[in-house]
């Protein structure tokens, strides 16, 4: 039995990648998918339970609009062409961060995916879009000092 039950990846330097390699950012983003699925098919042969992928920050706000759009648009077709080949592995997709602001396009082929692939056993892909460990220490600070409130009425 594998010992591992969590592994995550930030997905930096894709665009890095592709510029090395004599081609754009956006090439090394597609290249980035490709990786992403042969890591999900090697933690499903190693059967490593959960893995998250660091796709999205709040930092990536900052790039150039036409990349941030290529890259909405990458996980948008992926999850739109394969699907069924999503459900059909059992894979179980969550998506964890601040969702509100993405394209509505996007959440709602996010949302289709989360409800199509909630009972999947195999192996459950965590998603984060537009995350930030900032946001996320103010938003626990602030359940915290709420909770504290609500303690003392």
């Amino acid at each position: 039995m594998n010992k591992l039950n969590h592994v995550a990846f930030i997905m930096d330097g894709n665009g890095r990648w592709g510029r090395k390699k004599n081609k754009n950012r956006n090439s090394g983003h597609y290249a980035g998918v490709q990786t992403v699925k042969k890591i999900v098919e090697t933690s499903i042969k190693l059967k490593i339970p959960t893995v998250t992928f660091y796709v999205f920050s709040t930092e990536n706000w900052k790039r150039p609009k036409t990349e941030i759009n290529f890259l909405f648009n990458l996980v948008n077709s992926y999850f739109k062409s394969e699907l069924k080949n999503v459900v059909k592995n059992e894979i179980k997709i969550n998506v964890i961060g601040e969702l509100n602001k993405l394209p509505n396009r996007l959440k709602s082929v996010l949302k289709e995916t989360v409800k199509k692939t909630k009972k999947n056993k195999k192996i459950i892909v965590n998603l984060a879009l537009n995350y930030g460990s900032k946001k996320e220490l103010i938003n626990t600070f602030k359940k915290l000092k709420l909770k504290k409130l609500l303690k003392k009425s």
